[in-house]
C-alpha cells in the first residue's frame, strides 16, 4: 500500500473518529463542544452531509439558527449536480426546519432524477409543511405511480389526507401501507393519530403497542401511547410515560434541568420550581394543582406567562410566582439555581392526580384583581337588570380536524333569545364580523365591554368573566379560565379526549358541566340543548 494510500485512510479515519464524538456529544446535549468536534471534521471535508447536519442541529440547539442558515446556503451554492448528494443536503435543511431551503434542493436532485421516489416523498414532506397541500399529493401519487410498493409513500398519503379531513381515504392509506410491510413503525404510528381523532382509542392502543414492538425508543409513540392510555381512563400507566411528550418535543417548553427533575420524592424542606406548559388553557387545568403541592413543599415557586402573574400571586400568596423565563432551560444557562427541585406542571400533576380518586371535589378559584372586577361591574349595570351570561364558541387555532368541536356564533340563536339576559363576549378573536352579522340578520347584540383586550389583558379578561353568572364554551382559554376562577361552566368538546382521563366530564374542574360531542354532532341541537340547561339553572 503506497504511503498516500495510508495517509489518506488514516485522515478518514480521523474524520469518522471526529464525527463520532460529535454526535456523542450532541446526544448529551453538549452543543458547544459537539460543535467544535463537527467544525474539524468539516475543515477536511466541507461537503461532509454528517457534519453539516449536526453542525447545525447544534447551532439551532445554541440558538444560533442565522449561521445555520448560512452554513447550509453555502453548502448548498457549492453542492454538486449529484441526486445522492442533493437529497442528502435537503434531508439536513428539512431537519433543522430550513423548510424553504430543503425544498430548493431537492428540486434540484428531482430535476436530475425525476423518478427518485425518496426524492419524491421527501420533497412532499416540505411542499406540505409549506402550506402546498395539493402538491404534496401530487408528489406522493407520483412515488406511487412510480412504485406502486413504495409504502413510505402511501404513508405519507395517509398524513397528509389526515390533515385535509379525507379520513376515509386516509385510512385507506394506512391499510395499504401496513399490507405491503408491516414492520413501519410510523405506519402503525400515524394509524394510531388517525384512531385517536376518530375515536377509537382502543384500535390506536392497538396500533401504538404494534408500532413500539417494531421500534420501542420512539418517544413520539410513546408520548401518543401515554395520552391513548390517559383517554382509556388507565391513568397510572399513562402519567408514567408522560414525560416521553417533552422527549419527542411535543410538549413545550423543553426544560430539562438534569438531575433536577422531581420524581416524587418527599418536599417538606425542599423548594420546587413548578413551570408552565404549552397553552394558557394547559396551564390553568394543571394549576388546580398547586394549592396541593404548596401543601407539600417547604417552598414552591411558579414560574408561568406573564399574563397570569398577578392572578396567580394573589391566588397563591404564600408561593413565590414569576414570570417565565424561556431561556433557563438548564442547559448550561440557569447560572443562579434557587430551588431542589423542579418539574413541568403536567408531571406536578402526574405525581399528585394519579387515579381519579385523587382529584379534590372541590377548587381553590383563582383571584381576580378587586379594582379591575369593580369596573367591569359597573359596565355590565348598564346593560341592565337580569343575569349575564359570558360567551366563547372558537378558538384561535381552527382547522378543517379542530372545526369539528367548535360552533359559530349565530349557532347560539336560541341563547340570544332568552328573555331578560345578557350576553357577554369572552371570546378573544376578532369577532367583529359575526357580531355584526348576528344584529343584521337577527337584531342580536353580542356585549362587548369597550377597551377590553381579551387576548392580551387577561386581568381585565379574569375579572370580566368572574362577575359573570354562568360561561358557555369550547376547548379553550376562557372557558379554562371560568372554571378556574370557580364560575358555573357549561363546555362542550370532544366526547374522548386525554384531559377527561376517561370521565365524562373534565376532574379537574368538579363543578363544570361538560357535553361530550363528536364529529357527528349537529351544532344547533347542542346549542339547544346548552341552552335550555343554562336556562334551568338561571330559573329562566
Amino acid at each position: 500500500m503506497s504511503g498516500l494510500s495510508k495517509r489518506r485512510i488514516a485522515v478518514d479515519g480521523e474524520i469518522e473518529k471526529k464525527l463520532a464524538q460529535g454526535k456523542r456529544l450532541q446526544a448529551r446535549e453538549r452543543y458547544a463542544d459537539a460543535e467544535a468536534r463537527y467544525r474539524k471534521v468539516l475543515a477536511v471535508d466541507p461537503a461532509h452531509i454528517g457534519a453539516l447536519t449536526g453542525l447545525s442541529q447544534c447551532l439551532i440547539a445554541l440558538e444560533r439558527a442565522p449561521e445555520a442558515i448560512a452554513l447550509l446556503d453555502r453548502a448548498a451554492e457549492a453542492a454538486v449536480p449529484e441526486t445522492g448528494y442533493l437529497f442528502d443536503l435537503a434531508t439536513a435543511c428539512a431537519l433543522v426546519g430550513y423548510r424553504h431551503q430543503a425544498r430548493t434542493v431537492y428540486r434540484r436532485a428531482l430535476e436530475l432524477n425525476p423518478d427518485h421516489t425518496s426524492v419524491l416523498i421527501n420533497l412532499a414532506n416540505v411542499e406540505n409543511d409549506l402550506g402546498e397541500t395539493q402538491i404534496a399529493v401530487d408528489l406522493l401519487s407520483r412515488a406511487i405511480e412510480v412504485n406502486p410498493n413504495a409504502a413510505r409513500a402511501w404513508t405519507n398519503l395517509g398524513k397528509v389526507l389526515t390533515g385535509t379531513n379525507l379520513l376515509d381515504d386516509a385510512l385507506a392509506c394506512y391499510r395499504r401501507a401496513i399490507e405491503i410491510d408491516p414492520n413501519i413503525s410510523q405506519a402503525w404510528t400515524n394509524l394510531a393519530a388517525l384512531y385517536e381523532i376518530l375515536g377509537r382509542f382502543e384500535d390506536a392502543l392497538d396500533a401504538l403497542q404494534k408500532s413500539l414492538t417494531i421500534d420501542p425508543d420512539c418517544d413520539a409513540a410513546r408520548w401518543n401511547l401515554a395520552r391513548t392510555l390517559l383517554t382509556l381512563g388507565q391513568t397510572e400507566a399513562g402519567w408514567d410515560m408522560y414525560g416521553f411528550g417533552f422527549a419527542c418535543r411535543e410538549r413545550q417548553p423543553h426544560r430539562p434541568f438534569p438531575g433536577l427533575i422531581w420524581e416524587g420524592e418527599d418536599l417538606s424542606d425542599k423548594t420546587v420550581m413548578v413551570w408552565r406548559e404549552q397553552g394558557l388553557g394547559d396551564d390553568l387545568i394543571f394549576s388546580t394543582c398547586y394549592s396541593d403541592l404548596i401543601a407539600r413543599a417547604g417552598h414552591v415557586i411558579i414560574e408561568t406567562d406573564a399574563r397570569l402573574v398577578p392572578l396567580y400571586r394573589r391566588t397563591w400568596p404564600e408561593a413565590t410566582v414569576r414570570a417565565e423565563t424561556m431561556a433557563s432551560t438548564g442547559l448550561g444557562n440557569y447560572p443562579n439555581v434557587d430551588f431542589d427541585l423542579t418539574a413541568p406542571a403536567g408531571l406536578v400533576a402526574g405525581r399528585l392526580r394519579r387515579r381519579i380518586a385523587d382529584f379534590p371535589g372541590e377548587i381553590r378559584g383563582l383571584q381576580p384583581d378587586p379594582a379591575r372586577v369593580a369596573e367591569c361591574r359597573e359596565w355590565l349595570a348598564t346593560l341592565g337588570p337580569g343575569p349575564k351570561i359570558g360567551l366563547s364558541w372558537t378558538s384561535g387555532k381552527i382547522d378543517d380536524l379542530r372545526s369539528a368541536y367548535y360552533t359559530a356564533l349565530a349557532d347560539w340563536k336560541p341563547l340570544f333569545e332568552t328573555q331578560d339576559v345578557s350576553i357577554v363576549n369572552l371570546q378573544y378573536t376578532n369577532v367583529d364580523d359575526e357580531a355584526e352579522a348576528l344584529a343584521r340578520d337577527f337584531g342580536f347584540t353580542l356585549h362587548r365591554m369597550p377597551g377590553l383586550d381579551l387576548f392580551k389583558d387577561i386581568e381585565g379578561a379574569a375579572a370580566l368573566t368572574a362577575c359573570m353568572d354562568t360561561v358557555i364554551g369550547p376547548p379553550s382559554f376562557p372557558v379554562m379560565l371560568a372554571a378556574a376562577l370557580g364560575r358555573p361552566c357549561f363546555h362542550y368538546g370532544p366526547k374522548r379526549i386525554w384531559t377527561r382521563l376517561g370521565t365524562a366530564g373534565l376532574p379537574w374542574f368538579p363543578a363544570m358541566r361538560c357535553y361530550p360531542i363528536d364529529r357527528s354532532t349537529d351544532r344547533k341541537s347542542l346549542a339547544a340543548r346548552v341552552t335550555a340547561d343554562a336556562k334551568a339553572f338561571l330559573g329562566k
